[in-house]
């Protein structure tokens, strides 16, 4: 029974404030409702400065370029170890490879 008796207290206090500010809507002001309207662009102002076109195309020039000195720095690591493994089978002939297993 006590149990019954809080909630019931409890929801009472809790709906009170809740009733009341649905019976009493806030009135919008005109700043309020100014800040939430939609504002168009300012014409000239809101235009971009800087084409896009550019900006796409300096962008891929850039990966582009990337890429290339990435490929570039493979194919020279690959001819280096290409040429220790040349340098090494030189190595193992002129010892007699016999030995190998």
């Amino acid at each position: 029974m006590k149990i019954a008796a809080l909630a019931l207290t409890l929801s009472l206090t809790l709906a009170a404030p809740l009733a009341r500010a649905a019976a009493n809507p806030p009135h919008p002001d005109a700043a309020g409702q100014r800040s939430m309207a939609f504002e168009p662009g300012l014409g000239d102002a809101a235009r971009e400065r800087v084409p896009g076109g550019r900006l796409v195309a300096t962008a891929y020039g850039a990966v582009i370029v990337l890429i290339g000195a990435y490929v570039a720095f493979v194919a020279r690591k690959a001819a280096r170890v290409d040429e220790d493994l040349r340098r090494l089978e030189d190595d193992l002939a002129r010892r007699g490879g016999d030995d190998a297993p």
